[in-house]
């Protein structure tokens, strides 16, 4: 197989430019062997190339897989001349001369020993995934060529990337395109169906690869671990009556299970359903088939809550292609796609790399620690670097001029983010105790805590449960970094403490101030730093605490549903650890404030930082929460989130008869009843009511006559009156529209005897006469009476006296 790889007539060009300029830009597609023959060349040509060899992966189950085929290939043990480091596991020693590595492990080999010292190349593998750490690599290792290191061997791999700009950053670099040597592959697409559930679509699409026949295995694309799961358990069923089984791959899994999936035996099919880890430099033998969701999990910044997060995305058109062509390793395969292909002019080309999309404060401070001033491939956005400066200036980790401090450099000590170094390096202060439960509470926030069985976690409860050994159900990870960060420790002092817990929380809290929530009245709703809610999804009965560190916030929202804001991990804090922490920043507050649940006004002593209430207590209103009190039950009013019952048609018709006479008395001084008015007319009528009901007593026409003043009220009564007395004796009534005429409705017998026009306000509105039948009902409208009698009423008094004969009709 080995002799079949694209990658092979190259191996003198390759090794020439290594050799020669040092640097090399090769782009090679998923197959053609780059990821195991470059290494395999170094190794074998010794003389050329002397001192280690680093080949960095993005992902830990890709370094230790490539690193156990390439010392299969080159007859070697695996730890021997040829090995791997990952975080958690390695196998190497002083004699091994290719060592892969993840970026996250170069990254620290580079700040302990920025020289890179017995390092004679880096081979930079899979690099259009564009991680924080890649760029980082690539920036660091330029500098080094450039500066201290004109020896150091560079090699950029990547099935796609944009070579023309990365040979333009390395000036001195060759570049090397090797062309696709992969067999057909069959794209259909398959667009879902209304709302169909992404594992339903991939088991439609399973039947319809089932149908035209399976001769190999099938790789199944979802985002997540979630997704992941649920597939596997929709897929089941039908893989069992076929006779073949389905596995998971993802890099929550084991080691050890991950490279059993990838050791499988490719004679037997098989459905694998992964992450995006199998996308590139993974190969899962016997696959001829994919089923791609066109989905992945997006590292992504999130302002409002100043936390990188990740979130479900539409993959770009290049990672589409390099899943499609994991069908066409080793024979022609079939890909199918769950969208329309319509979809895919919508799609973008590739994926922004990690510097121009999440929070950059390690970056920053990793890079402010080596020395000299790196170049990036793509410059950091202005606004977030100049975020991370401020986060880490208020760590303590560099100065207001940029330069790296004794206490940063003590944070980098640390393979977690700057806060939680710093969490870590003020709770080591603390003493071994202390130190020790922030070690296993910062295992679980990093492992993932928030996936133990799906529940709700309590931070500080789940760290107790990994230290004593309960932990079993956290995830495996867990166990591994609390034993990476006490080795870290080293030997701290032991110190007596009444309460471990409290003094652990309040390191937690000094670095994680920003994600304070506090519990809205009742229930298990939290108001967040930056003013938005979420839920607190604790099991029925348990206790809510009324503040805490919401230390995760998921989004979700499925097909046609609202966005749903959750806090899966959390800490219990204390109001008083709050204050101590932060005195000049809290501050006593006496509030009156209208309860949308209880529909009342509360008055309130409350312990505020900045927006969020520590902590409440109720007090007794006095004269000025009083006047307030009116001032918020009018603001509901006034805004319409409640509505008077007293606003009938009568006060409709008051407030279009006031806001004419403004319009055509404008020198009189008549309100426009605008928002402002109203919001003074309802602080009348509010004013000493302490509830609802009380208020809905209070009748709104005398409190708006009041408020239009009784000069403008009696005014108002004579030219623009409600009602008219007419012929009969009887009055009609005026009915007033603030952009047509006005219309004065009566029975026909009530205006006999009346003639010619009728307008108002000294001819300023004309009125339309309204005519009712017996019933009530309109039978005509006029502006002239006496045209009606002349020309319509014949007509109109035959049909009324047809259908009412008893009536009198002159």
């Amino acid at each position: 197989m080995t002799a079949l790889l694209a990658i092979l007539p190259f191996r003198e060009r390759i090794c020439g430019a290594l050799a020669g300029p040092g640097a090399l830009v090769l782009g090679a597609p998923t197959g053609s062997g780059k990821s195991t023959q470059v290494p395999r060349f170094l190794l074998e040509s010794p003389a050329l190339f002397p001192g280690r060899t680093l080949v960095l992966q993005p992902r830990r189950i890709a370094a230790r897989s490539l690193a156990a085929r390439v010392a299969m290939e080159a007859r070697t043990r695996l730890g021997g001349k040829v090995g791997y480091q990952v975080r958690f596991d390695s196998a190497c020693g002083r004699d091994t001369a290719v060592v892969f590595q993840t970026y996250g492990v170069f990254v620290q080999q580079a700040l302990a020993d920025p020289r890179l010292s017995g390092v004679g190349a880096v081979l930079l593998d899979e690099f259009h995934e564009r991680t924080l750490e890649c760029d980082l690599a690539l920036a660091w290792i330029a500098a080094l060529r450039r500066d201290l290191r004109p020896d150091l061997k560079v090699a950029v791999l990547s099935a796609t990337m944009d070579a023309a700009r990365l040979r333009e950053y390395l000036p001195d670099s060759e570049g090397i395109e090797v062309p696709a040597r992969t067999y057909p592959i069959d794209v259909s697409w398959l667009a879902p169906e209304g709302r169909e559930e992404p594992s339903s679509h991939a088991l439609r699409a399973l039947k319809a690869l089932a149908a035209g026949g399976l001769e190999g295995s099938v790789l199944v694309f979802m985002p997540g671990m979630r997704e992941i799961r649920r597939t596997v358990s929709v897929l089941g069923p039908f893989c069992r009556r076929l006779g073949i089984e389905v596995r998971e791959l993802h890099g929550s899994m084991e080691l050890a299970q991950q490279q059993e999936v990838l050791d499988a035996d490719p004679s037997k099919p098989r459905v694998v359903v992964s992450t995006n880890v199998a996308e590139t430099s993974l190969t899962i033998p016997g696959v001829t088939a994919v089923i791609d969701s066109g989905l992945h999990r997006v590292a992504a910044y999130s302002p409002g809550r100043d936390v990188n997060t990740l979130y479900a995305a539409r993959i770009s058109r290049s990672n589409a292609a390099q899943r499609a062509g994991r069908a066409g390793r080793t024979a022609p395969g079939r890909c199918v796609r769950l969208w329309a292909r319509t979809e895919e002019a919508s799609m973008a080309e590739a994926v922004p790399p990690e510097i121009e999309r999440l929070e950059l404060s390690a970056l920053r401070l990793q890079a402010s620690s080596l020395p000299g001033v790196l170049g990036w491939l793509t410059p950091p956005r202005p606004e977030a670097w100049s975020r991370a400066k401020a986060l880490l200036e208020s760590l303590g980790a560099v100065t207001s001029q940029g330069p790296i401090t004794a206490r940063g450099r003590a944070l980098l000590r640390y393979p977690v983010s700057p806060r939680l170094g710093a969490v870590l390096e003020d709770a080591s202060r603390a003493g071994k105790e202390v130190f020790d439960l922030a070690c296993a509470m910062t295992a679980v926030f990093e492992s993932g805590g928030s996936r133990r069985r799906g529940k709700t976690v309590d931070l500080l409860s789940a760290a107790g449960d990994l230290l004593s050994g309960r932990g079993e159900d956290l995830p495996w990870e867990s166990s591994e970094i609390l034993r990476q960060l006490r080795r870290l420790g080293g030997s701290l002092p032991g110190r007596s403490a009444s309460d471990l817990g409290a003094g652990a929380a309040e390191v937690w809290i000094a670095g994680f101030k920003d994600r304070l929530a506090c519990r809205s009245a009742g229930g298990l709703v939290y108001r967040l730093a930056d003013g938005s809610k979420a839920l607190l999804p604790l099991a029925k009965g348990a206790d809510a605490p009324g503040l805490i560190l919401a230390l995760e916030v998921h989004e979700t929202a499925g097909a046609g549903q609202s966005r749903q804001v959750s806090i899966p991990l959390y800490l219990p804090c204390s109001p008083a650890a709050v204050q101590r922490l932060f005195p000049g920043e809290c501050a006593w507050r006496s509030v009156s404030e209208f309860d949308e649940r209880t529909k009342r006004v509360v008055h309130e002593e409350r312990l505020m930082l900045g927006g969020l209430v520590l902590e409440s207590k109720p007090v007794e209103a006095v004269r000025s929460g009083r006047k307030a009190a009116a001032g918020l039950w009018a603001e509901q009013f006034a805004s319409g989130e409640l509505r008077h019952p007293g606003f009938d048609e009568d006060v409709g018709q008051l407030l279009v008869r006031v806001r004419l006479a403004a319009r055509l008395y404008p020198d009189l001084g008549f309100p426009e009843l605008g928002p402002e008015d109203w919001r003074l007319i309802y602080s009348e009528v509010c004013e000493g009511k302490n509830s609802l009901k009380a208020i809905e007593a209070v009748p709104l026409e005398p409190a708006i006559l009041d408020y239009v003043g009784s000069a403008r009220a009696a005014f108002l009564e004579r030219v623009l009156p409600r009602r008219k007395k007419l012929p009969s004796g009887r009055t009609g009534r005026f009915t007033y529209s603030e952009s047509q005429a006005a219309e004065l409705s009566a029975r026909l017998g009530d205006f006999v005897g009346m003639r010619g026009t009728l307008s108002l306000c000294e001819g300023r509105l004309p009125v339309v006469f309204d005519i009712l039948a017996p019933n009530m009902r309109t039978v005509q409208k006029t502006s002239d009476l006496g045209s009606f009698w002349s020309n319509a009423y014949p007509q109109v008094k035959r049909e009324l006296q047809r259908r009412y004969p008893k009536h009198p009709w002159p």
